[in-house]
């Protein structure tokens, strides 16, 4: 995560305002003038409007050019007092949950959590200067970020509704044995529409019907293909299952292709939302990538950059780094080496989906396969090990891509900046 620096025109130490949020209150600690200040009230709008008002202008009649807000992040709850505080001309920023919980620890000698004493431990953290940049996100990147939730939900979604399906088809339809790919393709789909996948009613069209029907319907189906399903419907209906609890299971197994459906649907339309959401934050920032073969799509641009928000925001890879969650931390004492372990202090939405990318990337000929493979094969690194390495190689790649502004040139990969020069 970014830290928040003063500028330099705001070198005066700001009146902090130290917020503990929950649902349906705020508590706040404070000094001005001197005197300490406890407050509770409530968690919405009108009442954060008049309470931020009066505190901001107790602290300027007391002499403070800057007035800080500073809270932990809480989802949905501190929307409204981060928005509020904005609106006022307010600076506001983050204390990170961890490091809350550690100074509680000291400052209080006790591990407990209470409404009242977080907001001074928040207090004494952004006394210290221990604070998170808060951004508010311009469009389009707040809208990317908003819908790459719903991706996630929407794919969540799907492997549930798929999972279901394969534990229904295999008490419905014990001797199916066709992988997932044929199952959730063009003649899957065909199977469902026209026969919920049930070998009874495969069985009761008899032979001749069914091959017609499935030709129809997948004409480039191969003849052996329908052969094997009509074999294995022949064999499920052995058992010979009684006609209502048959009818039962259909259902169910209908209902859970029905979900697939509707959250394959979603899928794709939030995907095609955000290229375009993408399309237009690149007319913005003529420096973001475009998609690139064999490398990355313009969807997971999309979905990285949903994640970051602007790239310029970033001073370096290191920082983006940190924001991801990808920097190495080291645990040494004396002696004692443990092992280099990535923070995973960032956003793990981001994390996910670095790794999806790489993992095409990984393939033997592709970009970083002699990478991966080199690590897996001399330093006998694990596969989620390696995978991680290849995320930050390929998140610092991007930002260099990005800071570039230029078209994608694989030759400058694995070759850093000076030597590149000098070959050119």
């Amino acid at each position: 995560m970014k830290h928040f620096n003063a500028s330099p025109e705001h070198n005066a130490s700001p009146c902090i305002l130290a917020f503990d949020i929950s649902r349906d209150k705020l508590n706040v600690f404070t000094r001005i003038a001197g005197r300490e200040h406890d407050l509770e009230f409530a968690n919405d709008i009108p009442t954060i409007e008049t309470e931020l008002r009066a505190l901001a202008a107790r602290a300027r009649i007391a002499g403070a050019e800057r007035v800080l807000v500073v809270a932990e992040s809480t989802g949905p709850y501190h929307r409204p007092l981060m928005r509020i505080a904005r609106q006022l001309e307010l600076e506001t920023a983050w204390v990170s949950p961890e490091a809350v919980a550690k100074m509680r620890v000291i400052e209080t000698n006790d591990t407990g959590k209470t409404d009242l004493k977080d907001p001074h431990v928040i207090y004494s953290l952004a006394s210290l200067g221990k604070l998170l940049r808060h951004r508010e996100l311009p469009e389009p990147y707040n809208l990317l970020r908003e819908h790459n939730s719903l991706y996630e939900e929407a794919e969540a979604g799907v492997v549930q509704a798929k999972c279901a399906i394969h534990d229904h088809l295999r008490v419905l339809f014990p001797e199916f044995g066709f992988k997932k790919d044929f199952l959730f393709g063009p003649s899957g789909q065909a199977l469902f529409k026209l026969y919920g996948c049930n070998p009874y009613e495969i069985v009761h069209a008899g032979r001749k019907r069914f091959f017609e029907r499935m030709k129809k319907a997948v004409p480039g189906i191969r003849p052996s293909s329908l052969a094997r399903l009509y074999e294995q419907a022949e064999k499920s209906v052995r058992l010979d299952l009684q006609p209502r609890y048959v009818a039962a299971l259909a259902l169910r197994l209908r209902r859970a292709w029905e979900d697939y459906e509707r959250h394959e649907q979603r899928r794709q339309e939030t995907k095609h939302l955000m290229e375009a959401l993408y399309r237009e934050a690149r007319r913005q920032d003529p420096h973001l990538p475009g998609g690139q073969k064999g490398v990355i799509t313009e969807f997971h641009l999309a979905r990285i950059i949903a994640e970051t928000g602007p790239l310029g925001d970033f001073s370096s890879w290191r920082e983006l780094l940190r924001f991801a969650g990808l920097n190495l931390r080291e645990k040494q004492s004396g002696t004692f080496r443990g092992k280099t372990r990535i923070s995973r202090k960032g956003r793990p939405l981001l994390r996910k989906s670095l790794s999806q990318i790489v993992l095409p990337l990984v393939k033997k000929g592709a970009l970083y396969g002699d990478y991966y493979h080199g690590k897996r094969n001399n330093e006998k690194m694990p596969g989620s090990k390696a995978i991680t390495a290849v995320s930050r190689r390929f998140l610092k790649l991007l930002f260099g891509w990005y800071k570039a502004g230029t078209e994608f040139d694989e030759k400058r990969v694995f070759v850093c900046a000076s030597r590149y020069k000098k070959a050119a």
